[in-house]
């Protein structure tokens, strides 16, 4: 939820973590250019991710699929995340996200609808986006 990017201390638990047992972390080369301590923190061997995609609560639900579509047809070349909050909007959800909104259920059900549809996945092939994983990230690590 971003907190480990909130402060320098924060954010050094997240790589003497991550360094120790030899796990990608989830930095952004935006993150680091907009914080200079976090900038300080990096080394050459770290892996970085390129890109993050998230959709906000300036989207409005009619122009949800629209906003993953033209995320996925403008994708910068390099390793992207595209950060999506996947749950049904039943009644636990519901409960859990009470007055909650922004990343709420519906919001988690719009997620989960566009990212099982066929035209997510048709999006992906026709932009040659390559899904991976943490683990192929992991792989990079010396």
């Amino acid at each position: 939820m971003g907190t480990l990017y909130q402060t320098k201390e924060l954010f050094e638990v997240l790589i003497r973590v991550g360094r120790e047992n030899k796990l990608p972390m989830r930095i952004a080369r935006e993150q680091i250019r907009s914080n200079a301590n976090l900038n300080n923190l990096i080394r050459p061997d770290d892996v970085v991710i390129d890109n993050v995609i998230t959709i906000g609560p300036d989207v409005s639900a009619g122009n949800w699929k629209n906003y993953y579509l033209d995320a996925i047809k403008n994708l910068p070349a390099g390793v992207s995340e595209m950060i999506i909050h996947l749950a049904y909007d039943d009644q636990e959800m519901k409960a859990i996200a009470f007055e909650h909104p922004n990343w709420g259920s519906e919001w988690r059900q719009r997620d989960f609808d566009f990212v099982t549809s066929k035209e997510f996945r048709d999006a992906l092939k026709t932009h040659n986006v390559k899904l991976i994983t943490w683990r192929e990230l992991g792989k990079l690590l010396k």
